[in-house]
């Protein structure tokens, strides 16, 4: 009679759990194979469509380190789609950051004011994570409607109730998801692409939407806002 001995009944179970998760690589690495050649074209066909779209604004496809300086430190792989001008005072991007075992998806779009030398201000729309790291204090409006859709951030209050007027909040409740932070005379502007609905790769709307943002934006500053916070010339 052969000695039971619990090394042998523990082998074959380990060799099966070994089996096991070999096939569950092989699986999710043959799921993940079909997916990226699915996503190809579709990831083509919005490229082709954000390239056309921002040539229409005369932007090209470069950018440069600084550009999305507002960010913080990224790493240059976790833009796509990037565009800038020649003068590179104005550039947009797919923003696609790890967070954790997710990403988070966004498109980015930033640009400068010229002259001003604004407090740090942030305007988000409610539920929703920023693209930026840190914060200034909560700031509540008069306005119940724009207090119900955004979160205002903001470092000092006067600047940021200047900047804010009705012109500017009917731009933002105009804009669909648009977001932006502001400090100085840069401006990020920013859509969360997973909070999206679906559409059609060749119907970049995020970039619609930010450019849509970014020419109103820079029509509607106050002109008290540019006096009160001139920058300081040298």
């Amino acid at each position: 009679m052969v000695p039971y001995t619990r090394g042998a009944v523990a082998m074959p179970i380990l060799l099966g759990v070994q089996l096991l998760a070999l096939a569950v690589v092989f699986v999710v690495s043959i799921f993940l194979f079909i997916a990226i050649r699915r996503a190809g074209p579709r990831m083509k066909a919005r490229h082709q469509a954000i390239a056309a779209l921002c040539a229409k604004h005369g932007l090209v496809a470069s950018v440069a380190p600084g550009d999305f300086a507002m960010l913080g430190p990224i790493d240059p792989g976790w833009l796509a789609n990037a565009f800038s001008s020649s003068d590179h005072g104005l550039a947009v991007a797919d923003f696609n950051r790890p967070a954790g075992k997710h990403t988070q998806f966004f498109s980015v779009l930033t640009f400068t004011i010229a002259g001003l030398a604004m407090p740090h201000v942030a305007v988000t729309r409610r539920n929703l994570s920023g693209v930026t790291l840190g914060g200034s204090p909560i700031l509540e409006l008069e306005s119940a409607e724009f207090g119900g859709l955004f979160t205002i951030r903001a470092k000092e209050r006067r600047s940021a109730v200047m900047l804010l007027d009705p012109g500017m909040m009917q731009l933002l409740l105009d804009c669909g998801e648009v977001s932006f932070d502001m400090v100085g005379d840069k401006v990020l502007a920013f859509v969360n692409r997973a909070m999206e609905p679906a559409h059609h790769p060749t119907e970049p709307i995020e970039f619609e939407m930010l450019f849509k943002f970014w020419e109103g934006f820079i029509q509607r500053v106050p002109d008290l806002l540019r006096a009160e916070y001139a920058a300081t010339q040298a």
